[in-house]
């Protein structure tokens, strides 16, 4: 079965079961106020990003127009590169809010190999990077056509074979990531190489600025040097971007051969990415699943390890597991090693650590303001995906809490308990890292900022809360991208926390245009007072609400 033919006559009738499938899925989801809701946010974010790669799209085409029309070829080189990097950043930098379907369910059927990586890859066709990407490769091909109408065809062939490489490497580094991720020891690799990176920045833009001071400003020998430059440009010209935009400088300038040559050169970088999301996917159709549950041999040891701590065994201290900080403190332990192993929840928490690197590297040097609160509000978005759906990892495990005697707002608080800890540590962290890249900010600031941050933490500990039990997604904890059905909740979250930074940006800039910015702090502890009672009146109510919506919290979280 493994070797059927992708267009064979049964792989046809899987494709259009499939389709007839999911085109049912869609018109049931609409019968509900969630479903609705959720084809609204879908099309608000796809005419936002659309929005975007049209203003994207209108620049490269400018910039190709004037590179076909004034023999100024090279200048396709410094069109391709900023797309590729647009194609393959993005969707890892917007992971947590990207929707996908999880095609595993249907290797339980009989379904050949090829028509597995066929629905795969259509899917893939579908993703934010190949929407911006797509926009952006179409604004170039209309300006190569209406400066050099004859090249129309010749670069319809490039940009699509240079497509084609974009999609199979972003599925591919998808594919592998979340490989890397559900494992213990890859992960540490992992993120040994993603550290090296972060740091490798703060390497990189020194030298780049030093390389471009203007000569009678240096004092010293630049690092940047035009033999650099040469030797960086005959890397990139090897590289697909640099192939590409060689095959449409080669049709400009009438070298056919050339240009034939270049787009062999980014066919076989295509080649070789869906090689590598072959074996990829090849492994998970013959059973390969991923995880960090112990070993057989590991489980039989531990079974003959000797009993049980009290607080574990069935027949334990009855009075103490049915105690409500015992809940809590169960439930904080419990969410605390899910954490630990959930790499992409850790890539997460790690991401927006980026941000203040590329803010020390625009400033070239000089001071941010506002880059403590800047840099702490970004900091909540590694946040986003725990708080926002706090119930989305439960899975199937979410019935259980309803049978058991444990009260549902113990449940609320434990996992709350871990998000202020994470909190605090993320705040710490993006404070330590503005401080010393930016300097101490102005005393003001810093209390503005704390004051902000007190303000902050509860709201959105309720907003969350009020998220997690009206709007839930399952959610895979080993995969980057979110599951079916986070549109709306990612929409919501996004916007909230946008309020409540707007909320404090508002107090402070207002109060500094009117000459007391010594006020801010006071007005923001008065909005935290009212933002902690807001978070104790839902932490409250928050049982109710579970039972009441505990049959749509089983149907959405306990699906296949």
């Amino acid at each position: 079965m493994s070797g059927a033919s992708i267009v064979s006559r049964q792989a046809r009738a899987q494709y259009a079961a499939f389709v007839k499938i999911r085109r049912r899925m869609f018109v049931h989801s609409l019968h509900t106020m969630r479903g609705s809701f959720e084809l609204g946010a879908k099309i608000f974010s796809t005419l936002m990003y659309f929005v975007l790669g049209l203003s994207a799209a209108f620049g490269l085409g400018y910039g190709a127009w004037q590179a076909a029309a004034y023999g100024h070829p090279d200048a396709f080189t410094f069109l391709l590169w900023p797309v590729f990097v647009l194609w393959q950043i993005v969707p890892v930098m917007a992971a947590s809010f990207t929707e996908v379907i999880d095609l595993g369910g249907l290797l339980r059927f009989p379904l050949g190999f090829g028509p597995y990586a066929v629905l795969y890859l259509v899917f893939g066709l579908f993703d934010l990077s190949t929407l911006l990407g797509g926009i952006c490769l179409a604004g170039i091909w209309v300006g190569t056509g209406i400066a050099r109408p004859a090249l129309l065809p010749w670069a319809a062939l490039v940009l699509l074979l240079f497509a084609a490489f974009n999609i199979l490497l972003t599925r591919m580094i998808f594919a592998w990531i979340d490989r890397w991720l559900a494992q213990r020891r890859t992960r540490e690799v992992l993120s040994a190489v993603f550290l090296f990176l972060l740091l490798g920045v703060q390497f990189v833009n020194p030298a780049v600025r030093r390389g471009l001071t203007s000569g009678h400003k240096r004092t010293h020998a630049p690092l940047v040097t035009e033999q650099t430059v040469a030797a960086l440009n005959r890397a990139q010209s090897a590289l697909p971007a640099g192939l590409a935009a060689g095959a449409l400088r080669a049709a400009v300038e009438g070298r056919l051969p050339a240009g034939l040559a270049d787009a062999g050169g980014v066919m076989l970088y295509a080649a070789a990415a869906g090689l590598l999301l072959c074996v990829r996917l090849r492994k998970e159709y013959r059973g390969e699943s991923l995880s960090e549950a112990p070993a057989r041999e590991a489980v039989k040891a531990r079974s003959h390890a000797g009993p049980m701590p009290a607080m574990l065994r069935e027949d334990g201290d009855a009075e103490e597991k049915a105690s409500a900080w015992g809940a809590v403190q169960a439930v904080f332990v419990k969410e605390a090693r899910t954490l630990l192993r959930s790499g992409a929840m850790l890539y997460s928490l790690v991401a927006p650590l980026v941000i203040l690197f590329v803010f020390r590297g625009g400033s070239a040097g000089h001071s941010f303001t506002y880059a403590l609160p800047v840099g702490i509000a970004y900091g909540f978005l590694g946040l986003v995906r725990m708080m926002y759906n706090s119930l989305g990892a439960e899975g199937g495990g979410i019935q259980f809490y309803f049978l058991s005697l444990v009260p549902m707002r113990s449940v609320m608080l434990g996992k709350n308990l871990l998000h202020l800890a994470l909190a605090v540590a993320e705040t710490a962290v993006m404070s330590g890292l503005a401080i010393y890249l930016f300097g101490v900010p102005d005393s003001q600031i810093v209390l503005a900022t704390a004051a902000w941050v007190v303000f902050a933490l509860p709201a959105h500990l309720a907003a969350g809360n009020l998220l997690s039990i009206l709007m839930p997604y399952k959610m895979t904890l080993w995969r980057m991208s979110r599951d079916q059905g986070a549109t709306g909740n990612a929409l919501l979250s996004m916007a909230l926390q946008a309020a409540i930074f707007g909320v404090g940006a508002l107090v402070v800039l207002g109060l500094t245009a009117l000459g007391h910015p010594d006020l801010a702090p006071v007005v923001l502890l008065g909005l935290a007072a009212g933002s902690a009672a807001a978070y104790v009146l839902v932490l409250k109510n928050a049982g109710r609400m579970m039972m009441a919506r505990r049959e749509p919290l089983v149907e959405t979280l306990a699906r296949i």
